[in-house]
């Protein structure tokens, strides 16, 4: 895997931290104004962003926005989406809190967008019964971190086991 233009633009100071957020928050919201894949465009990204970018950081973070439009139209349909907009959602958090790398994270949105890899396919049931309306996967995963920080917990294996396995899915390398 190659550095992404828009990780060499940070590593080179040319991109600071709180535009690169605010890059890779849109990347990770902006799907979310949608019902579906269908209508989304390039633009609607930068429409939104608080951060003025200069030429090159432009570029880079017009990449990252094709990728996302790219998945989305190959996930259009409405549930299918939704599924595509709760992984990047979730995949927003999981960069926050250094489980996901950024490489990793465009990596695994380059892989979605070629047609290379399924979303996720997560098993609630095997911890949860009875589950609300619109159950989605960051709701199993923040169901998931309560259930490990209890190590007695009778499921505590299998939640760690499906924790692992929904990581893996959503593109975090094994460290």
């Amino acid at each position: 895997m190659t550095t992404h233009q828009i990780e060499q633009l940070y590593v080179e100071g040319i991109i600071n931290d709180d535009t690169l957020t605010d890059i890779l928050h849109q990347w990770a919201v902006v799907p979310l104004l949608y019902d579906d894949g269908h209508e989304i465009k390039v633009e609607d990204y930068f429409n939104h962003l608080e951060h003025s970018l200069g030429v090159e950081a432009y570029a880079a973070a017009q990449s990252l926005y094709e990728l996302s439009v790219q998945a989305s139209r190959r996930f259009a349909e409405p549930d299918v989406y939704e599924v595509l907009q709760d992984c990047i959602s979730l995949q927003e958090d999981l960069w926050m809190t250094n489980v996901l790398t950024l490489g990793d994270w465009i990596y695994w949105m380059e892989q979605a967008a070629q047609g290379q890899l399924n979303l996720p396919v997560v098993d609630f049931h095997s911890l949860f019964e009875d589950l609300p309306e619109g159950y989605m996967i960051q709701d199993f995963h923040d169901d998931l971190l309560f259930m490990l920080e209890q190590e007695d917990h009778p499921k505590y294996q299998e939640a760690l086991q499906q924790q692992q396995s929904l990581y893996h899915q959503l593109g975090v390398s094994a460290s």
